[in-house]
């Protein structure tokens, strides 16, 4: 039985995250329904001249959304070993970052030193936290010092307050964090 508003390792919540629901399969699905209209990209012209929509972009994102819609639901953190975070704690035996001894949960960092990976999509485990932290507005940070501070529950009824409200982790992400460019520096 997988648990109720589950913590992942950094500090987010799978409950509110799309990947592990099948929202993403079921809006591409409901796209691709709107796309069948064979008169979409001339209604769209019309309400919109400028648009760019044409037969062949059309087509092209139909392709995406057909893939999209046979994505299988994310399993969760705690299954996802490609994640250099995932990766950290597995080997320090910690359930998640506010329960090693590296986390400073006062400043809310990773003081560990980064290690090398392999994979440019996995940068090192405090890397990667940071990156998580600015790209979701420190909510995984804040979860991590409560939780460090012995308010796990209270972490679970934020997360459980969310769902209630229709919110997801879409509703946290700061949409100019980019990883890549990050990086770069």
């Amino acid at each position: 039985m997988v648990d109720k508003y589950k913590i992942t390792t950094c500090g987010l919540s799978c409950d509110l995250c799309d990947s592990n629901t099948t929202n993403l399969q079921d809006s591409a699905k409901y796209f691709l329904k709107v796309l069948k209209d064979p008169m979409f990209s001339g209604i769209i012209s019309m309400m919109n001249p400028k648009s760019s929509f044409n037969e062949e972009n059309i087509t092209t994102f139909k392709n995406m959304l057909k893939e999209l819609e046979g994505f299988p639901p994310c399993p969760g953190c705690a299954s996802s070993m490609h994640c250099s975070i995932n990766q950290c704690a597995k080997e320090k035996g910690v359930e998640n970052c506010a329960n090693c001894e590296s986390f400073d949960a006062n400043k809310g960092i990773c003081t560990a030193p980064p290690t090398p990976q392999e994979s440019a999509f996995t940068p090192p485990a405090p890397i990667y936290l940071g990156f998580l932290s600015k790209r979701y507005q420190n909510t995984n940070l804040k979860n991590l010092q409560a939780i460090a501070k012995g308010k796990k529950k209270e972490v679970q009824l934020w997360i459980e307050d969310m769902i209630k409200n229709g919110k997801t982790s879409r509703d946290l992400i700061d949409t100019s964090v980019n990883l890549f460019e990050m990086m770069k520096k």
